[in-house]
C-alpha cells in the first residue's frame, strides 16, 4: 500500500494486518476532523477501523520517534492553525457487542450509535448523554456527563494499553480509572483505550426512547448545535461558567471569527472563519474578566492540540 512507503521506510510484516481498514492521508487538513472546523495540517494522518490497526499505527509511530495523538470525533479539541508535526490517528473502531445487560463497545464507536444499539435491546443508563458528539473512548477519557449523569456511572471496566508497552493488554476496573468531574486517569497517564464494558439496566423501550427525545430537545433548545464548536469551553468549579459569562454580558463577544454563543454563554462558536488564535484570545479575555469580577480562575475543558 502507498501509505507504507510514505509513512515509514521499513515496516514489519507481522504488523500489517487488515490494511483495508487503514487509510493514510499526508498533510491532512485538521479542520475536517474537528467539530470546531479549525486547524492546520497534520504531517501524517491515519483513519483506522479496528483495534489491531489502531495499536499498529501507534506502535510504528513510537518506534520511529514520531509523536502521535489518537482522536475520535474531535469534539473536545482545538487544533493549532500551525497544524501538528506528527501523526494523528482517527479511531473509527466501532464494534459493539451485547450480552444480556452487559455491553462491550470499541473506543471508536460513537456515543449516538452505542445509545441507539442499547435502546434496541431495552437497555437503559446512557440516555442523558444523547446528542453529545463523542466516541466511547473520548467520553471515557473526559468522563462525559450531562444532567447529573456521567458515563462512569455505567462502566464496569476499561480495556487499554500503555503507550510504552502496546503488546500488553490492561484491564482497569471502574475504581482504577479514578473518575472525577470531567476527569479520569486517562487524562494524566499515557493509555490508549480500545474497549469499554458497560453494565446497564433493562427498561421499557418507550420510556428509553422518550428520555432520549427529551434530552435531545433540551440540548437543541439551549445549545448552539447548529454551529461549529467544541462543546462547553470551561469546567464547572466554584462558579458556573455560563452563568458568570452571561452576567458579564459577554454573549456575542467576538475576536475574529470566534464568538461567545448568543444561545449558551458556555460555548464559543466558529462563525465561519475562526482561527485557533481567535479562540485562544477570546478564552483569555473571558478568563481575565471573570478573574477581575469574581476572583475565580476558569479552567478549560477543551484541549488545545499544537505542533
Amino acid at each position: 500500500m502507498i501509505w507504507r512507503k510514505q509513512f515509514i521506510s521499513a515496516m514489519f510484516p507481522k504488523f500489517l494486518i487488515n490494511n483495508d481498514n487503514v487509510k493514510y492521508i499526508k498533510d491532512a487538513s485538521l479542520d475536517r476532523f474537528s467539530t470546531f472546523r479549525i486547524g492546520g495540517k497534520a504531517k501524517h494522518l491515519f483513519i483506522v477501523r479496528d483495534n489491531i490497526n489502531l495499536l499498529m499505527v501507534c506502535y510504528l509511530s513510537r518506534l520511529h520517534n514520531l509523536k502521535y495523538k489518537v482522536i475520535g470525533l474531535g469534539a473536545n479539541l482545538l487544533f493549532d492553525d500551525d497544524g501538528y508535526n506528527g501523526v494523528i490517528v482517527v479511531n473509527k473502531s466501532d464494534n459493539i457487542m451485547i450480552r444480556d445487560n452487559h455491553v462491550f463497545a470499541s473506543s471508536g464507536a460513537s456515543m449516538g450509535k452505542l445509545i441507539n444499539r442499547c435502546k434496541l435491546r431495552n437497555l437503559s443508563g446512557l440516555e442523558n448523554l444523547s446528542g453529545i458528539p463523542s466516541t466511547v473512548g473520548g467520553a471515557v477519557v473526559n468522563n462525559l456527563g450531562a444532567f447529573d449523569c456521567s458515563i462512569a456511572d455505567c462502566i464496569e471496566q476499561v480495556e487499554c494499553y500503555k503507550k510504552s508497552n502496546l503488546s500488553k493488554r490492561i484491564i482497569l476496573k471502574k475504581d482504577d480509572c479514578r473518575f472525577q468531574y470531567r476527569d479520569s486517569i486517562f487524562k494524566h497517564k499515557d493509555y490508549i483505550i480500545t474497549r469499554v464494558k458497560f453494565k446497564l439496566n433493562y427498561d421499557n423501550a418507550d420510556e428509553i426512547n422518550n428520555r432520549i427525545t427529551d434530552i435531545i430537545n433540551k440540548k437543541s433548545s439551549s445549545q448552539p448545535l447548529n454551529q461549529h464548536s467544541a462543546g462547553s469551553v470551561f469546567k464547572r468549579g466554584k462558579i458556573i461558567p455560563a452563568k458568570v459569562i452571561d452576567e458579564l454580558r459577554l454573549k456575542g463577544e467576538h475576536i475574529g471569527g470566534a464568538m461567545v454563543s448568543t444561545k449558551h454563554a458556555g460555548f464559543i462558536v466558529n462563525t465561519g472563519n475562526a482561527t485557533s488564535k481567535d479562540v485562544l484570545n477570546l478564552i483569555s479575555k473571558i478568563k481575565s474578566q471573570v478573574k477581575i469580577s469574581y476572583d475565580e480562575d476558569l479552567e478549560e475543558e477543551i484541549e488545545f492540540v499544537h505542533r
